[in-house]
């Protein structure tokens, strides 16, 4: 791939993050890109296994990004996709999520409020590896003194969910509150990226 594209591509995906951070929408965006743990790669597709590989052997990468400006298939494609790469052998080491422009909004239900909240300025496929995933769903739960107080007295009380769908539930009244300026900032940014003539692939 081009070095310009490919650094375009890296800087629209870093934009993206930091529209992530603005609406708060995932709760270790900030704590991880402080850190310089977030890493962003730009690939053409036949690169990905080698691109995901990369960043798998990088001990201080905790979240991977790998964008491909030069997909051309929709939504479904790209799962399509992320679905041969998790039944290969990279998908033991790694878990992926497609993250792409033309997702609809869809306010059923959280869970399918998700795509459009992933709306990159190109199709992208985010990397976690296995074992962060469970070390994140391992993380002791904090309770409040109340519900302490409410179990040691013996009553029924409704424990935290898992983390995935607290986040989705909190980014799903998020977007009830703050739904046009979200919608907005990403529209500015998918149409910014695709007004840029170095954000394609050569």
């Amino acid at each position: 791939m081009d070095v310009e594209v490919a650094e375009r591509a890296r800087h629209w995906a870093a934009r993206y993050v930091e529209l992530v951070e603005q609406f708060a929408l995932c709760p270790w965006a900030a704590p991880a890109r402080a850190k310089g743990e977030v890493w962003i790669a730009a690939c053409d597709e036949a690169e990905l296994t080698d691109a995901l590989t990369r960043f798998a052997d990088d001990a201080h990468a905790v979240v991977g990004l790998v964008v491909v400006p030069g997909f051309a298939g929709d939504l479904t494609a790209l799962r399509r996709l992320r679905g041969r790469l998790n039944e290969a052998p990279i998908g033991k080491r790694l878990a992926l999520a497609e993250f792409h422009p033309d997702a609809p909004l869809d306010l059923e239900s959280p869970q399918r409020l998700i795509p459009y909240l992933r709306r990159t300025p190109d199709p992208t496929l985010q990397a976690v590896r296995h074992e962060t995933l469970a070390s994140l769903r391992r993380a002791p739960i904090m309770l409040d003194a109340e519900t302490q107080a409410a179990i040691l007295a013996g009553r029924m009380v409704e424990l935290p969910r898992d983390i995935g769908d607290r986040i989705a539930d909190d980014n799903f009244a998020r977007v009830q509150a703050e739904g046009p300026a979200l919608a907005a900032a990403l529209d500015e940014l998918i149409a910014a990226r695709r007004a840029d003539p170095l954000a394609h692939p050569r």
